[in-house]
């Protein structure tokens, strides 16, 4: 089962259950910009050119982990989080096993800072990004702009 069929099937046993997909993302600020990831794949066209680093929280795991962990896993750098910025709730269809279903998503948006590079060498778990993502710093202004949590997830920095 690849990434994305995990995914499928994590979201369909929380639909089930009647439970919200738990995600956590950050601004990581490094040196007065901000650390985002970056669509550049020409075949998928995406409302936003930049992202936030993130992902779904772990049974168990509390956000605060989480968000350290998504982050060395995506990025390859300890963070220290400084605040939460807030939640943006949203919902997203699904199809696992020919069945198509909506499912809640409620993301807690951290503020982080930048502390270390970890040993980590890879980007991403395997499978987890397309073709085309990369890493980039930007301006406060060009996050303000340009991702998705604030321009339309009503998220205030």
């Amino acid at each position: 089962m690849n990434y994305h069929e995990q995914k499928a099937k994590y979201a369909y046993e929380l639909f089930k259950k009647g439970l919200p997909f738990k995600k956590v993302y950050a601004v990581v600020e490094k040196d007065g910009k901000y650390v985002v990831l970056r669509n550049d794949n020409p075949n998928k066209k995406a409302k936003y050119q930049f992202s936030l680093s993130g992902g779904g929280v772990d049974e168990g795991e509390d956000n605060v982990t989480a968000i350290k962990r998504e982050i060395k896993e995506e990025l390859n750098m300890n963070v220290e989080v400084v605040r939460s910025l807030g939640n943006v709730h949203y919902s997203k269809t699904w199809s696992y096993q020919g069945k198509e279903f909506d499912i809640e998503y409620i993301s807690e948006i951290f503020l982080t800072r930048f502390v270390s590079y970890s040993d980590n060498k890879n980007f991403g778990l395997p499978g987890e990004f397309e073709h085309g993502v990369c890493i980039e710093e930007i301006s406060k202004e060009e996050l303000l702009e340009n991702v998705f949590e604030f321009k339309d997830g009503g998220i205030k920095f």
